[in-house]
C-alpha cells in the first residue's frame, strides 16, 4: 500500500490508474498530510460487490451507448464504451 498525495494524483491519474489495475497495487490518497481516500483495484472486493459496484457505475453514466453488448465482464463493457468514444 502506498500513501500518495491528491495533488500527485492529479498530475499522474493515468499511472496511478495503470498500478491499480495492472499491479494491483493500492493507494492512499492524502490531502495536507492527512489520508482521506483509498484507491484500490476493483478484484480486490468480493466478486458480489464489485459486480453490484460497475453496473451501479455502468448505470449512472450518462451517453452509455444503448447498443453496446452487456454480457460478460462489466469491465469489458466500459472499454468497449472508451473504444467508442475516442
Amino acid at each position: 500500500m502506498k500513501v500518495i498525495s491528491v495533488m500527485k494524483v492529479r498530475k499522474s491519474l493515468g499511472e496511478i490508474l495503470d498500478e491499480v489495475n495492472l499491479k494491483s497495487e493500492t493507494f492512499i490518497l492524502e490531502r495536507a498530510g492527512k489520508p482521506i481516500a483509498m484507491l484500490s483495484p476493483l478484484h480486490s472486493l468480493k466478486e458480489s460487490d464489485s459486480h453490484k459496484l460497475s453496473l451501479k457505475a455502468l448505470r449512472d453514466l450518462k451517453g452509455l451507448n444503448p447498443h453496446t453488448e452487456r454480457s460478460g465482464n462489466p469491465s469489458e463493457w466500459l472499454e468497449r464504451e472508451r473504444e467508442d468514444w475516442s
